[in-house]
C-alpha cells in the first residue's frame, strides 16, 4: 500500500482561494480608504464636491490605483481557485457542480475586476493620461458602478460558487460536510445581503478556509491505492 501525493496542479490552484481572500481584503481596504461616505448623497451638489475634492488629492489617487491592482489580482485568483473546485468536485463525481462553481468564479473574478476599473479609472486617467478630473456629477457617481459590481454582482456570483460547491460536496464528500453546509448558509446570506458589504467578508472567509482545506485534503481516489 502507498499513498499517492496530491497532484501539483491541484495543490497550486488551491492557493487561489487563500490569495483571493488576502488580495480582496487588502484591495478593498486600500482602494476605498478616504473615499467620501454617503452622508451627503441626498444633497447632490455637496456629494459631488466631496468626490471632486477626493480626486484632487494625489495621495487618494495613488491609493485608489494600488487598491485597484490588488483587486484585479484578487479577481484572477478567484478564477484560479475555481479551477481547483472544478477539479476537486469532478474527481468526487460532482462534475456538474464543479463546472457551475468554476463558471461562478469566472463571473466573480470579472465583476471584481470591473469594480476595480470603475473606481480607479478617474485616478488612472489623471495620473497616466494627464487629463483633469471631472468636475460635475460624474465625479460623484462614477464609483457607484464599482460598488454595485463589487457588492451586488460579486455577492450573487459568489453565492453561486458557494452553493454549487456546497451541494456538490454534501452529495460526494469532495469538501468536508461542515464546510459544505457553511458554504450553503453563507451563500444565502451573501446573495441576499451582499450589497451591505459586511456579509461579503463571510464569502472571503469561506474562500480562505476552503483554500486551506484544499491544500491539506486529498482528492477522491488519491488517498490509498494498491501498490
Amino acid at each position: 500500500m502507498h499513498t499517492e501525493p496530491q497532484r501539483p496542479s491541484a495543490r497550486a490552484t488551491a492557493w487561489g482561494g487563500i490569495a483571493f481572500a488576502i488580495l480582496y481584503v487588502a484591495g478593498v481596504m486600500t482602494m476605498f480608504a478616504g473615499t467620501p461616505d454617503d452622508t451627503n448623497i441626498d444633497r447632490p451638489a455637496r456629494y459631488t464636491a466631496d468626490w471632486v475634492k477626493y480626486y484632487a488629492d494625489s495621495g487618494n489617487r495613488t491609493t485608489a490605483l494600488i487598491g485597484a491592482y490588488l483587486l484585479v489580482a484578487a479577481g484572477i485568483a478567484a478564477v484560479v481557485f475555481g479551477a481547483h473546485l472544478r477539479e476537486r468536485l469532478g474527481a468526487a463525481g460532482a462534475g456538474g457542480s464543479g463546472r457551475i462553481a468554476f463558471a461562478g468564479t469566472i463571473m466573480l473574478g470579472t465583476l471584481t475586476i470591473v469594480a476595480a476599473v470603475a473606481v480607479a479609472w478617474i485616478p488612472g486617467a489623471v495620473a497616466f493620461g494627464d487629463v483633469p478630473a471631472p468636475q460635475g456629477e460624474l465625479a460623484g457617481f462614477a464609483a457607484q458602478l464599482g460598488f454595485g459590481a463589487l457588492l451586488v454582482g460579486g455577492g450573487m456570483t459568489g453565492a453561486l460558487v458557494l452553493m454549487a460547491a456546497g451541494i456538490g460536496s454534501i452529495r460526494t464528500g469532495a469538501l468536508p460536510k461542515w464546510l459544505a453546509w457553511a458554504g450553503i448558509v453563507v451563500a444565502v446570506i451573501v446573495g441576499a445581503l451582499g450589497a451591505f458589504f459586511v456579509p461579503m467578508l463571510l464569502l472571503v472567509l469561506w474562500m480562505l478556509v476552503a483554500g486551506i482545506v484544499g491544500l491539506r485534503r486529498p482528492f477522491a481516489g488519491e488517498a490509498a491505492t494498491a501498490a
